[in-house]
């Protein structure tokens, strides 16, 4: 979280020497957090202990240098002491320089930015050329990207877990994440730091006796941290000091913030819409480039054009938006926004000027000053092109090939804030259609026109608190029947399976001929992958091998096969023959999937089409709400009940005709599909289901779905079993209920298994199903038992 929070570092450094130890507490007043309150205290001891080991050090140079550095220390004895006045800093300012040279090697003081202090102080007593120079400098502005709140927090449990290291035999990092930006006057541009603390200098003293502390307690503290009151009841400050010193370094982190906080402001909505958000994203890219004058562009286009939707999107922030209408028109052609396009790839242009054949396009970005410019296509999750991405400079050559490899790993963050935003727009777009002119099921559209005049006549009373009443429709029977395809997963599965095992065939029929042609080991590496990939398919296949398999075809694989191509003429036909036999659209092997693929659809189509015509019929005995969903197979809900009538009266005789009508399309459904076997380019079968419900419900239309959905908690157990069924066992086997070829009727209660053997009575007269009926318990599921079914295997002959 990022805290306005900044500090006009105008003192020099030279200023803020003079004043006392531990009185320095401006700072802290401007960036409004309080001191640890813990007693520290600035020594070198820690130091000279280490330089006097290094006497003794193996190493000649080092022990001859730390041996003067102990013949100066000797005529400066207060060092050896705590400091306890800034005038001893003043004193043995060179010695004080010469020993952070132990600590601060030479060849850092120049540009890295590096200070010396006491132990959680934030005055330096000691600081690099570079970072001296920034300090000195006026109105710089500081801010630290935590709030106050934490930082302080971090620092209290920073001293805390260095007490718990040493005194308790813990092992906790104690590192706390802060950053700081950093903008000095006359820079557009912040630079970001994070800061690394060197605690090794400092010393922990003891001074009151220890307070015990179980592990227990200490986990307490570690799980909330946020909780100081916790942290110092354990351990009061006034038990400890710490002596030494603290070095703190600033890393610069630039790049990687700028590229979090792109990432951060592209998760935000309307993030491409609003224009003040184009102008923060359009600092981040500066900050990210390190180049104050760069402009930002991105646009929502579509190509082909013939792509293109019948609304307009709000994303137009193109250099260009103010010339061009449209950037991709026919004048445009072989324009750099066209070809970006048309090659899918990303454009360089170090300079606009050196263009030939210029178009209205490379003219106008030149009148808008634009002299070296990238574009790159965006794309949505079908791989179309949904948007357009640039970036521009007024100064040739200042866009370079580093700088779009760096931009090419942004254009994804972008893809997906553009998508998002045009389905964004495309919902509002498409609710206000639904709000105008919401397509209802004919049978209860009277109710929505009722519903509608009211909301009419309370505008006109009270337009600001108008409000539409809910739509329900109380004490309903719900209908649920489906026609689920056989082992449609397994079969799919198969069918992908299938594929990629050809087309790997293909892939490494090409790569073997390849590599016979000359020094191209990156071929057998390949050819490797490829029989790696082959051997794992005929072993075991799950969904990702798909993704991945497709994914290193298209970006390693097929750019390879072009370049081949073209390279060795002996190859091109067996290229061009391993192209064509790939599908255009998608680019790879797709006739196995296809055809299982086809099949699932002509099943569909096949059985919502008689389905819709039975329930034209049922809809004149009795009007009733009807809804159905395809999947792999085609499942649907009927709701019935005085309360969907306009007009009418609903009696229970015509909840029985429903369900024995339901009964008898689901045997025709059984032999549609059975009849369509010899047409299917893939043999599939149906399972049929039928769950009964005899408790009437109440459903409600929903404002945000646009959809009728069941209503209150009780009725939505009715949902919860509906769902489970599908999936189902019979109790005490692994048998599932449902099968090819048969019809499972799942029942709640004993009066509803009476009703439905009357009706299979009537079946197995009429010849629609046979004689053979199973009584079958359904095994437990999650939360739902004591479920009944019925089931029956349907004649595949005429009756």
């Amino acid at each position: 979280m990022e805290t306005n929070m900044i500090i006009q570092g105008e003192k020099p450094l030279a200023e803020s020497r003079k004043m006392p130890i531990h009185k320095e507490d401006d700072i802290y007043r401007e960036i409004g957090i309080n001191r640890v309150p813990f007693s520290s205290v600035l020594s070198f001891e820690p130091l000279i202990r280490e330089i006097e080991q290094k006497t003794k050090s193996g190493n000649t140079v080092e022990a001859e240098i730390a041996r003067m550095a102990l013949q100066k220390l000797e005529e400066a004895p207060e060092l050896r002491k705590p400091v306890k006045s800034r005038a001893l800093l003043d004193k043995y300012q060179e010695l004080i320089s010469m020993l952070m040279m132990m600590v601060i090697p030479s060849s850092m003081r120049k540009k890295q930015l590096v200070k010396a202090s006491a132990p959680f102080d934030m005055n330096p007593i000691f600081c690099t050329q570079s970072l001296g120079e920034l300090m000195k400098a006026r109105k710089v502005k500081y801010v630290l990207n935590n709030s106050n709140n934490i930082l302080f927090c971090a620092m209290v449990v920073n001293a805390c877990s260095l007490i718990l290291n040493k005194f308790y035999g813990q092992n906790i990092n104690v590192d706390p994440p802060i950053a700081l930006s950093i903008q000095p006057e006359g820079y557009s541009l912040e630079r970001h730091y994070k800061t690394q603390l060197d605690t090794q200098y400092v010393d922990i003293r003891q001074l009151k006796p220890l307070q015990p502390l179980s592990q227990e307690q200490i986990n307490s503290m570690l799980s909330n941290i946020y909780d100081l009151d916790l942290w110092l009841q354990h351990i009061p400050p006034e038990n400890f000091e710490f002596q030494g010193f603290v070095i703190g370094t600033l890393i610069d982190i630039t790049e990687e913030e700028a590229l979090s906080r792109l990432k951060y402001s592209l998760l935000e909505r309307d993030a491409v819409v609003a224009p003040e958000k184009i102008r923060r994203l359009q600092h981040l890219i500066q900050t990210y480039f390190g180049l104050p004058e760069l402009r930002l562009g991105v646009t929502a286009i579509d190509y082909p054009v013939e792509n293109s939707v019948a609304h307009k999107y709000k994303i137009r922030f193109d250099f260009l938006a103010e010339k061009h209408e449209c950037l991709l028109s026919p004048e445009n052609k072989n324009s750099i926004y066209e070809k970006a396009c048309r090659y899918r790839e990303v454009l360089l242009i170090e300079d606009l000027e050196e263009v030939s054949n210029k178009t209205p396009i490379e003219k106008g970005l030149l009148e808008e000053g634009i002299r070296s410019i990238i574009v790159a296509p965006l794309f949505n999750k079908d791989e179309q092109v949904m948007g357009m991405l640039e970036i521009g400079s007024p100064h040739p050559f200042e866009l370079n090939s580093f700088i779009e490899l760096k931009f090419k790993e942004i254009t994804g963050l972008f893809s997906m804030a553009v998508e998002r935003s045009r389905e964004e727009i495309d919902n509002r777009v498409e609710a206000i259609l639904r709000e105008q002119y919401t397509a209802v099921h004919p049978s209860v559209e009277w109710k929505f026109v009722e519903t509608s005049y009211n909301l009419l006549e309370k505008r006109e009373t009270d337009p600001q608190h108008a409000v539409a009443d809910p739509i329900v429709f109380h004490d309903v029977y719900p209908l649920y029947g489906q026609a689920d395809i056989v082992s449609s997963s397994e079969k799919r599965n198969q069918a992908i399976q299938a594929d990629l095992t050809d087309n790997l065939r293909r892939a490494s029929r090409i790569l073997r001929e390849g590599a016979q042609l000359g020094r191209f080991p990156l071929l057998n590496q390949y050819l490797m992958q490829v029989e790696r990939d082959l051997k794992n398919l005929q072993e075991e296949f799950n969904s990702n091998d798909e993704s991945r398999v497709v994914d290193w075809l298209h970006s390693d694989i097929h750019p390879l096969f072009y370049q081949l191509r073209d390279k060795y003429p002996e190859l091109a036909g067996l290229i061009s023959g391993y192209f064509d036999h790939l599908d255009p659209e998608l680019g790879i092997v797709y006739r196995e999937r296809k055809a299982y693929e086809d099949s699932v659809t002509m099943i569909n189509n096949t059985i919502a089409s008689y389905l819709d015509q039975q329930e034209k019929e049922a809809q004149k005995i009795l009007p009733h709400y009807f809804e159905k969903y395809k999947t792999d197979g085609v499942e649907y809900d009927m709701y019935v009940g005085q309360s969907l009538l306009k007009r009418g009266r609903f009696s229970m005789m015509h909840l029985k005709n429903l369900r024995l009508a339901q009964l008898i399309d689901m045997c025709e459904v059984a032999r549609i599909v059975e009849n369509m076997q010899g047409q299917l380019p893939v043999p599939l079968t149906t399972a049929q289901l039928i769950f009964v419900y005899s408790t009437p419900l109440s459903i409600r239309f929903r404002m945000d779905e646009k959809q009728f959905d069941v209503d209150g908690a009780y009725n939505v157990r009715y949902e919860i079993l509906k769902k489970r069924i599908d999936k189902s066992l019979i109790e005490g086997t692994e048998e599932r209920l449902t099968q090819s070829g048969k019809i499972a009727i799942v029942y709640l209660q004993e009066k509803e298994r009476q009703e439905y053997l009357e009706y299979i009575d009537y079946l197995i007269h009429e010849g629609y199903i046979t004689d053979e009926v199973e009584d079958l318990r359904v095994g437990r599921l999650q939360g739902v038992q004591g479920l009944h079914a019925l089931r029956v295997t349907v004649k595949m002959e005429n009756k």
